[in-house]
């Protein structure tokens, strides 16, 4: 059984490396037809070469190839995505519209609940400054969020003299509002 043969380009470079000092010691190196005659009958740094070059022109055109079939892939998984997106969505209309809470299937169990609802800005010019942290102008939503869902509530207190004193207590944030939170459905197939 013969061996692989091994491309050992830096090998036989070294012998190329000899050839041409043996030539040098016999006055022939300025000869240029003589030294590529000499390296291509005496090495086979040229063969590795081209081999090299081969494989990689085969390995850039599989790579080419591959990236072709990763884009095709990849739009596949995001129509793949957006139909379980769909199909969520579909299923949460579906147990809203029948007011069912908690469904269990033999596929998975379906939960709805509402989430909190969030801030929205409405119109950020019109924040007080005491809602923007110090440095860059950034908004702290976090005391932000705090400060208009304290007025919501003290909006709902409904006695008049504690909603006043609430009221007082958390004004209105002009800029700011909280949204409607959708409920959200979670579905756990485990």
């Amino acid at each position: 059984m013969s061996k692989p043969f091994i491309l050992d380009p830096v090998k036989e470079a070294q012998a190329v490396k000899a050839l041409k000092e043996g030539l040098a010691a016999v006055g022939a190196a300025d000869d240029a037809e003589l030294l590529i005659d000499t390296i291509e009958g005496q090495t086979s740094l040229f063969e590795i070469i081209d081999q090299l070059l081969l494989r990689r022109t085969e390995s850039l055109a599989l790579a080419d190839g591959l990236s072709g079939a990763i884009d095709a892939l990849t739009a596949r998984k995001r129509r793949f995505e957006a139909n379980a997106e769909r199909d969520k969505t579909l299923v949460e209309q579906a147990l809203s519209v029948a007011e069912l809470d908690t469904l269990m299937r033999p596929v998975g169990t379906l939960s709805m609940s509402k989430r909190a609802p969030s801030v929205v800005i409405t119109e950020e010019s019109e924040i007080p400054a005491a809602y923007w942290k110090p440095g860059t102008p950034t908004l702290d939503k976090k005391a932000l969020s705090e400060a208009v869902r304290a007025h919501k509530a003290a909006l709902a207190i409904e006695d008049p003299e504690l909603r006043k004193a609430a009221l007082e207590a958390a004004p209105a944030v002009p800029g700011a509002t909280l949204n409607n939170a959708a409920p959200s459905l979670t579905i756990r197939v485990k």
